[in-house]
Parts: structure tokens; C-alpha cells; sequence
């Protein structure tokens, strides 16, 4: 296989050390087991994920085992190889039992950790807007994650029940809070707890009711580092979505192909009137066109907090009503490549300026290319404009993390725009390291603080990632 890539994955692992975990049976398995729980089933299903590769051909020089042996068993040149990543052995589950498969209850998790490295080395030591990977040439534990939980089966003719619960623990934790909920929980400014998912949920004749607290279905990318390619966030999700919603999501299955749903729900990233006394909605479809196509709508309407002041609540903080839409492709050209393009749109009247109104907007697009079983390739790029410099900036402290300290320019009134490229490396089926090397650029006016990079004296920054995850 490439050398470039045992070498840069070895880098990685000699860096972070090895994480003490056992496997969960592989990231396949995983994912499907985490993403009963996310409102994407449609783009998860068929993107990147935290898949580990194709299921390679089952022949290889004749279909031979001592070729699986012998490509499989080490670091050998003899990669690519018609062998799948089972091949590494069987591998263990922590929570795994007769009683719980019988009940279709799931559980396991990941433990990631990561550090970047900034040639800028600024002297706040954060890598500007970047997240979640935000702070520059230092370590960070940043999730150590769980999910717990059983699918309601929608299919059949009486209600079935079911309950998802995540929780993580690490630096990710400042953005996947909701206001009301872990706002008490007495987090620190970097770690801390953060419960992204409670819920209980039922099925019936392709209907699927969840009431609690949920991962939003918008855009591609989801909570949880282990299932997106890249350990980065893109400026759309961070700063052009919700996270989270706490309210009721129904979704109805109309045929194989198409699923839609809505939502009544408290708010952006909030579950009480502590960051939002409002109510809103939201409404998805999801299609999936073929085997190797889906597409995927979700739009949000509702009041949120603004700057202005503009209709002030009880609370001491102006809303004003904000739509968002995200539209996203999903393109599977073979097993070793898929494509990915979004779209966003948001906006919200007297967002900054009473009068005015702000957009937010952009296109990320990403391409998978599985090399091997063990090593994977990412390319992604993104523009997302920031009309008014409403969106990106400073979000720390929030409503549901109060001691959080980040990022703290904001009142960018321009366009981002990124460059994203690196590989995925499979140690075994549950031990991977990533690597993603960034060209974030800006251009538009100062906003208050200076430019986004460098300490605020640059509208240009590079840095590379490095991380190593272990589901177990």
C-alpha cells in the first residue's frame, strides 16, 4: 500500500499513543449502532461515516486465506488486497451480551484524542474560528464518548419502543450543550460533560415518534468525531446550524425511497425557556433516489436570540424569527468513492442591527476515496459567507455552557472559505488514526478584534491535525 500513508498514520499513533480499547466488532458496526440515533438516516447511511472501507472483494489471488493472512497480518506491500478488515481477527465488545442482542439494546463508544499543529503559533493558542480541533500546537482529549440504546421497530403493525441516551466527556463538550440542560452541570471552561442525546421514541407501520432531546437532522455532518471523515469541523455546521433540538420528531416512512418528517421543538440548542422561551418547527425529507444516491432537505423556522434587542423577552434577550434550510447530496460512484455536495441557507431579521436583516450561506462539498481496508483518503472544500457577520465568531460562553472559553473575535462580515485534505488509517478494525491538513482564508472587513487568524493580524491560516480514535 501507499507509504505515505503508514507513515503518516504511524506518526500519529507514536504521537498520541495507543488508546486502551478494545474493539466493538467493527466501525461499520459501530456507526449503524450510533446513527440509530441521528435524525440523517438517509445521508449517514450512504456517506463517509466512520466506515472503515469497502467490503473488498472476497477473491484475491483465487480467493486464497493465506492472501488475507499474508496482506492483512502486518504492514506488508502487498496492499490493495481482496481482504476486509475481519481479517485483523475477531474483535471484542465491552458491552456486548446474550440478554442485551435478544432486546436489541446497543452500547459502546469511542475515546479521541488529538493535537495540531499551528506554524503561526499565536499567542491566544487558538487556531481562530477553527473547531472543534481549536486550540493551536496542544493537546486535547476530546471526546470521551458513549450511546446507549434501543431502536423502535417502525415497520411492524403494533407500537414498538425505544430510548437513545449519548453522553461525552472532553474539550468537544462546550459545543453540544443546550441551554437548561447542562447549563448547571458545573463544566469547566474546556472539559466537561455534555449529554447531546435523550430521548424516548416509538414505531409503528413506518411511523417513528422521538420526544426528548435529539442531534439535529440539518446538513452532513453530526455530533460525534468518530462518525465524520475529517476531526474538524466545517464553518456551516459550526457556525451555520444547530446542534441539538428538545421537543417532539415525527417522521413516517412513505415507501423504501422516501421518508418524511417534522418537528415542534424549543429552540436552537435548548431545552427550556433558559436560552429560549419560543417554540419552533422543522421539516425534513429524505429521498433516497437509488443505490447510489440520496438527498436529504431540512428546514427550521422559528424565533431566536438576536443582537439587536429587538423584542426583548422576559429572559433579557431580543428574538427574532430565523430560518435555516440545508440541502444535501449524497453520490456513491463505486465501493471506493463517494461524493458529498451541501448547500445552506439561513437567515434572521435584526440579528445585529435593528432594521437589518443577516444571511448565511454556502456550499461544502466532500470526495471519499478508500484506498485500501486500512487506509482512506478526504478531500473537502468549503466557501460560506457571513452577510452581516452575524454567525461566525465568538459562541463561548453559551446558554448551555456558561464556563466555556474559546474563540473570542467575532462581527465577520465576509467569506470563508477551506481547504481540507488528508488520510484515514485503520491500526485495526476499531483503532484509527486521522490526519487533515486545512487552507482556511478570509476576505471582508476587521471584525471587532482584528482578522480571524494569527491572533487577529491574519485572514489566512494552515495547520494540520492529527488524531487517534478507539471505539470500544
Amino acid at each position: 500500500m501507499s507509504m505515505t500513508c503508514r507513515l503518516l498514520a504511524a506518526a500519529l499513533l507514536a504521537v498520541l499513543g495507543p488508546a486502551s480499547a478494545w474493539a466493538q466488532s467493527s466501525l461499520t458496526e459501530d456507526n449503524s449502532a450510533y446513527t440509530a440515533g441521528v435524525e440523517t438516516p438517509v445521508a449517514t447511511t450512504l456517506g463517509e461515516g466512520a466506515a472503515p472501507g469497502p467490503a473488498c472483494d472476497a477473491t484475491c489471488d483465487g480467493g486464497s486465506d493465506e492472501c488475507c493472512d499474508d496482506c492483512c497480518g502486518h504492514f506488508g506491500d502487498r496492499w490493495p488486497c481482496g481482504c476486509s478488515l475481519e481479517c485483523l481477527g475477531e474483535s471484542r465488545k465491552f458491552f456486548n451480551s446474550c440478554w442485551m442482542e435478544e432486546r436489541g439494546i446497543v452500547a459502546g463508544g469511542w475515546l479521541a484524542q488529538s493535537y495540531t499543529w499551528n506554524p503561526y503559533q499565536p499567542n491566544d493558542r487558538f487556531n481562530g474560528p477553527v473547531t472543534w480541533t481549536d486550540r493551536a500546537n496542544d493537546y486535547q482529549m476530546n471526546e470521551l464518548y458513549f450511546f446507549l440504546g434501543k431502536a423502535a421497530d417502525n415497520d411492524g403493525c403494533c407500537w414498538d419502543f425505544g430510548y437513545r441516551m449519548d453522553a461525552m466527556y472532553g474539550s468537544n463538550y462546550r459545543w453540544n450543550t443546550s441551554g437548561g440542560f447542562e447549563t448547571n452541570f458545573g463544566n469547566g471552561s474546556t472539559y466537561g460533560l455534555a449529554v447531546p442525546a435523550l430521548y424516548a421514541e416509538m414505531g409503528r407501520n413506518g411511523w417513528n415518534i422521538k420526544i426528548g432531546r435529539m442531534m439535529s437532522p440539518v446538513g452532513y455532518y453530526v455530533i460525534g468525531t468518530a462518525n465524520n471523515f475529517f476531526p474538524v469541523l466545517p464553518y456551516t455546521f459550526q457556525y451555520g446550524e444547530p446542534f441539538t433540538h428538545t421537543g417532539v420528531h415525527v417522521n413516517k416512512k412513505i415507501n423504501d425511497n422516501l421518508t418524511v418528517g417534522g418537528a415542534v421543538h424549543h429552540g436552537w440548542d435548548n431545552s427550556d425557556n433558559t436560552g429560549n422561551p419560543h417554540a419552533g418547527v422543522l421539516g425534513n425529507v429524505m429521498w433516497t433516489i437509488d443505490d447510489q444516491r440520496s438527498l436529504t432537505w431540512v428546514g427550521i423556522a422559528g424565533p431566536e436570540a438576536n443582537f439587536s434587542g429587538t423584542n426583548l423577552a422576559s429572559n433579557g434577550f431580543g428574538y427574532t424569527n430565523r430560518y435555516l434550510q440545508t440541502l444535501t447530496y449524497i453520490r456513491k460512484f463505486n465501493d471506493d468513492v463517494t461524493g458529498v455536495l451541501q448547500s445552506d441557507f439561513g437567515t434572521q431579521h435584526d440579528a445585529v442591527v435593528a432594521g437589518q436583516t443577516a444571511k448565511w450561506y454556502g456550499i461544502n462539498s466532500y470526495l471519499y476515496w478508500n484506498q485500501t481496508c486500512r487506509c482512506q483518503w478526504g478531500l473537502g472544500a468549503e466557501w460560506f459567507r457571513d452577510q452581516g457577520g452575524f454567525r461566525v465568531g465568538q459562541v463561548l460562553p453559551s446558554f448551555g455552557s456558561p464556563n466555556a472559553v474559546g474563540f473570542n473575535r467575532s462581527g465577520f462580515d465576509g467569506s470563508f472559505y477551506r481547504l481540507t485534505f488528508g488520510p484515514k488509517y485503520y491500526f485495526t478494525p476499531n483503532i484509527y488514526a486521522r490526519a487533515a491538513v486545512l487552507a482556511d482564508w478570509y476576505t471582508g472587513p476587521a471584525g471587532a478584534g482584528g482578522l480571524p487568524f494569527d491572533d487577529g493580524t491574519k485572514n489566512h491560516q494552515e495547520m494540520v491535525t492529527f488524531d487517534v480514535v478507539a471505539t470500544f
